[in-house]
């Protein structure tokens, strides 16, 4: 026994790790993903920057007086700097996201364009005997600039580092190096990387919290969420615990279903679990899955809550107003209403993450979950619309209205299940809510 439970331990390891890999594989892939959107960008930037480069050197540049040497060496580095980007513009607009190419891809690109400029200045020195210092300067700050999109903050330093290197480099070359006139355009350079990366790394981890936040928010409520964005997937760890399940169904869906076109009858269970999915979550449940026109909730997992029974309760009795109020809106358009059936049990499950590494679900998988829905089945029976098992109905702390409806045998369980009709709240219950409403 003892062997048996350390190989489900360390086969719940193994697959916790395999999670692990393939959440870390998908969060790179959606880094990479955000990469090759900014190096689309910094491509198309790049072949602007040229056009602008030509418009002021060929156009303002001779309306000035200003006549640039005629260098076939330094046209041909234009040529190729300028069929160089068209080629990475192009390169970058067909490929895919691929983690690798991220990492390296900007690396190049920044040795082409610092190479480029750097070039650029040296022939001018070569030519004329100055340097441009002002238009060196611009350009190396671009090459920080183009980081602004990259995938790694590395990408930022070394952008920071090559401009820089190209602008001391340069300066000592043309025999103008100044060493305040150095020292402050480095520290510009050092401020403008600085900033460039800061932001670079907010947004990343702005990113990947925000698709975080999505996920989560599909299944589980908000408070929830919260607790574990902050404390981190331990939450979701398997756990055994009492919690109360919820089944519900819509009544004679096939026979309706028959009626409609299939994009119709998408649309109206979209609809319907939209608002049965905000009740849930809105009393604290999760809404654990959808079973084609049925839905599993659960109140009591991930997070330990003392009144998940009186919680799901509330929520079943707020699912039948809200069906009265949507069956109006349905019978103003012709549309047949819908009836549904709402079976609920509370019980001891095991709550957890399920599945291999490439697919898995939040999950609760027990004897309660069974005689939930076997609940649900006999609302049909029995012709009520709302039925709780008497472990529900008895940890509801005498806030509900009902009766007790007899004695049913269910499928798979040796003993009967008591059930209880749920007619709606107490007294008390409806003045404690009605004082929340008001407050």
């Amino acid at each position: 026994m003892s062997r048996k439970r350390d190989r489900m331990a360390r086969w719940a390891d193994e697959s916790t790790v395999a999670r692990f890999e393939v959440a870390q594989a998908n969060q790179e892939q959606v880094l990479a993903e955000s990469a090759l959107r900014g190096e689309r960008l910094v491509a198309a930037t790049r072949l602007v920057l040229m056009a602008l480069l030509f418009v002021s050197q060929s156009f303002i540049a001779r309306m000035e007086g200003e006549v640039l040497p005629a260098d076939p060496l330094l046209r041909g580095a234009v040529f190729l700097y300028i069929l160089g980007a068209v080629v990475m513009l192009v390169t970058v607009w067909r490929e895919k996201a691929n983690p690798r190419r991220a990492i390296w891809r900007p690396v190049l690109a920044t040795l082409f364009d610092c190479g480029f400029f750097g070039f650029m200045a040296w022939r001018i020195i070569q030519d004329s005997g100055h340097l441009n210092a002002p238009m060196l300067a611009a350009s190396c700050a671009v090459v920080i600039a183009f980081s602004v999109a990259r995938y790694s903050w590395l990408h930022v330093v070394l952008s920071t580092v090559l401009a820089s290197a190209t602008y001391v480099l340069a300066s000592w070359m043309a025999g103008a190096f100044s060493l305040s006139l150095v020292s402050f355009v480095l520290g510009c350079y050092l401020s403008l990387g600085l900033l460039i990366g800061l932001v670079n790394g907010e947004a990343r981890r702005m990113f990947l919290t925000l698709r975080r936040l999505d996920n989560l928010s599909r299944f589980l409520p908000r408070q929830v969420v919260d607790r574990v964005m902050g404390t981190g997937d331990g939450t979701l760890e398997p756990m055994q615990r009492e919690v109360t399940i919820l089944f519900s169904d819509i009544r004679d869906f096939t026979s309706l279903s028959e009626t409609l076109p299939p994009r119709a009858v998408l649309e109206l269970l979209d609809d319907y679990f939209g608002h049965m999915s905000q009740i849930v979550m809105g009393h604290g449940g999760i809404v654990n899955k959808f079973l084609g026109d049925g839905m599993l909730a659960c109140w009591g997992v991930p997070d330990g809550d003392p009144r998940h029974a009186v919680h799901a309760m509330q929520a079943a009795l707020d699912m039948r107003t809200k069906l009265v109020e949507l069956n109006a809106w349905r019978e103003q358009r012709g549309e047949a209403p819908l009836r549904i059936g709402i079976g609920l049990h509370t019980g001891v499950v095991a709550a957890g993450m399920l599945g291999g590494a490439e697919q898995h679900e939040y999950t609760v998988i027990g004897d309660a979950v069974n005689v939930a829905s076997r609940v649900e089945g006999l609302t049909k029976t029995l012709g009520v619309d709302i039925l709780v098992s008497e472990s529900t109905w008895r940890a509801g702390e005498g806030r509900f209205q009902g009766e007790r409806i007899s004695e049913e045998r269910v499928k798979g369980r040796r003993e009967g299940v008591v059930v209880y009709s749920l007619n709606g709240f107490a007294r008390r219950e409806e003045r404690e809510l009605s004082t929340a409403l008001s407050a």
